[in-house]
């Protein structure tokens, strides 16, 4: 991936996340860090969102086992809740994609596999409470 192209959609997913009432931010050094360090992490209440972001004019997507690794290896340096996804921006879709990832492999993502950024259930559940 062009790196333009990576840090454009880790902004955007950071504005994206912002908007929401998250607390983001983008790590401009992550992937040339031997260190465990997402892309872009954010925070709302007691929960910790850790992100490998990948953009692609393709249908699918091979992210490699390190990258997933480095999300899962950051979380687990917190002791509150956490959760490591990556984030697709599909471009010829215009659409961003969710993917959970609970174990350190090496993965492949197809668009139409992922889920929306508000169906994730936490997220969700952060978006009733701020209603309440």
């Amino acid at each position: 991936m062009n790196k333009d192209i990576g840090r454009n959609a880790e902004r955007e997913l950071v504005k994206i996340l912002s908007s929401m009432g998250y607390r983001a931010v983008r790590i401009p050094t992550s992937n040339s860090s031997p260190n465990p360090l997402p892309d872009v992490f954010a925070t709302f209440g007691g929960t910790l969102l850790a992100f490998e972001v990948k953009s692609t004019w393709e249908p699918k997507l091979k992210i490699r086992e390190i990258q997933i690794r480095k999300i899962l290896d950051f979380l687990s340096m917190f002791t509150m809740e956490g959760h490591a996804y990556v984030a697709v921006k599909f471009k010829s879709f215009k659409k961003w994609e969710f993917f959970e990832v609970l174990n350190p492999s090496s993965i492949e993502v197809r668009a139409g596999n992922g889920v929306d950024l508000s169906s994730l259930s936490h997220i969700q559940r952060f978006n009733t409470e701020e209603l309440i």
